[in-house]
């Protein structure tokens, strides 16, 4: 029995209907050239074979009486595969929309608390003959970089390799009693009250050197509350709407390297130019600047084998009003630059460690800006934009190539739209996310994201030729 950490409990206390927080890592396999079948049966058994060896697939639940304490996972490796690895068929012509269809259904339904908290599903139809893996998961056990090293596991770099066989036999972990999860919840208690007072010291010492670091600077870091009201602040719904696009990463660099800007920055503006396109196509958009937050990986090297969350937030200006893209470009680096030099400057770990405190923390992040809503008028932030470095290299089950990569992270009431990027053997796939009622042309947003890389390969060409744009 193993307790969750702070970060890993807050999306457990966070969820309801509406609020759903799991997330999906889609593998589109192409059949051809597998040494066996590539079919619902088959990945069942291989599931089934394979659970000794996916430690966090055989986790379930248990919560502490009154939620005193942090929740506990215990193993559980008695599983119902009826429930867990399940099969749909897309509708014909079996085509992208058609697939996102089937995606935005799985996203909207949640997972079942008293089950280990993921589903795998086989899905089938698709025009060309390629079949895909759909596994939902739970984000309190994966954050993006252990979702990456899942998928390392699951697949090979070479097709006649076989990944990840069968583990041995399993004893189900005996669940403790009320009174002993009541013990353990007080003892947490106690233990956090302890730990209080130089968590305080650690945010004023945090708070001062933000003061010395921003103090005479201009590229300060965006505070919550500046964006603008735009139709994805509206409250969540139950229905999730997903669309995704397939882009050269080849272009993405082009264009990184054109504005020594990073990768999540290109990511970023792409995102920018596609919601300004969208709300200005509609009549809506805003004179300020969108801002996103921006979920960045603090794993040491000693923690790349654990599971859970290891993630702090940057918090950036969008610049969406900017008309020009490499203005944007650059606006949006200087503004992922501040964040970073100042979460350096500060302390990297302060946001993981106040979560410990999910109470006080969930009213910071979620009641804070809720009761602020009607007098703010605004919300804590605009958009979710999300980078993940999956493998360089092709990967292969079975001898099945794996074409394509896909991910998709959570919303969070009052930031109802999610672009989440996903590179994989010289491509990224950006998945967006938003409320089937908030965006029900969702389509036109994900094809505005082409629009935008477009506009920024252009931007990049004419900078490397030395003249501006026309």
């Amino acid at each position: 029995m193993q307790r969750l950490a702070g970060a890993d409990s807050l999306f457990i206390f966070n969820e309801n209907r509406a609020r759903h927080q799991h997330t999906l890592k889609i593998a589109v396999v192409d059949p051809a050239g597998a040494d066996m079948p590539v079919t619902y049966d088959a990945l069942r058994e291989q599931i089934s074979e394979a659970l000794p060896l996916l430690e966090p697939f055989r986790w379930r639940l248990v919560r502490v009486p009154f939620d005193l304490g942090h929740p506990y996972w215990i193993d559980a490796p008695d599983l119902d595969l009826d429930y867990h690895v399940q099969r749909v068929a897309m509708l014909a012509p079996g085509g992208p929309r058609e697939f996102s269809e089937v995606i935005s259904r799985i996203a909207s339904v949640g997972l079942e608390r008293d089950r280990p908290l993921w589903q795998v599903w086989f899905v089938e139809g698709m025009a060309d003959g390629q079949v895909a893996y759909v596994t939902k998961v739970h984000h309190s056990l994966a954050d993006g970089m252990a979702s990456e090293r899942l998928l390392a596991e699951a697949f090979a770099e070479r097709p006649d390799h076989t990944p990840m066989g069968a583990g041995g036999a399993l004893e189900a972990e005996i669940a403790p009693g009320w009174w002993r999860l009541l013990g353990l919840g007080l003892a947490d208690a106690l233990r956090m009250t302890v730990a209080l007072p130089f968590l305080l010291f650690r945010t004023a010492r945090a708070a001062r050197r933000g003061r010395k670091h921003s103090r005479g600077r201009s590229d300060s870091t965006t505070k919550p509350f500046a964006g603008p009201h735009t139709r994805f602040d509206e409250p969540l719904t139950p229905h999730r709407w997903f669309a995704y696009e397939i882009f050269d990463l080849a272009e993405v660099k082009k264009v990184s390297h054109a504005f020594g800007a990073g990768v999540n920055d290109v990511l970023l503006a792409m995102a920018a130019g596609a919601l300004r396109t969208y709300l200005q196509a509609h009549g809506e958009l805003p004179d300020e600047s969108l801002t996103a937050a921006v979920p960045v990986s603090i794993r040491k090297p000693d923690e790349e084998r654990t599971w859970g969350n290891r993630v702090a937030t940057w918090f950036v200006t969008m610049a969406t009003d900017v008309q020009d893209p490499a203005t944007r470009l650059q606006l949006i680096t200087r503004s992922t630059l501040a964040a970073r030099a100042e979460m350096k400057a500060t302390d990297s770990e302060l946001q993981h460690s106040w979560a410990e405190y999910w109470r006080l923390f969930r009213v910071v992040t979620l009641g804070v800006p809720k009761m602020a809503r009607p007098f703010i008028g605004r919300p804590s932030y605009n958009a979710i934009v999300s980078s993940v470095p999956g493998p360089a290299v092709k990967l292969y089950r079975h001898g099945a190539r794996l074409v394509h990569m896909i991910s998709m992270g959570p919303l969070v009431e009052g930031i109802g739209v999610n672009f989440t990027g996903w590179s994989y053997a010289g491509e990224m796939a950006v998945a967006v996310m938003a409320c089937r009622e908030h965006a029900p042309d969702i389509w036109e947003l994900a094809g505005a994201l082409r629009t935008s890389l477009d506009e920024l390969v252009a931007a990049a060409e004419a900078r490397q030729l030395g003249a501006e744009p026309a």
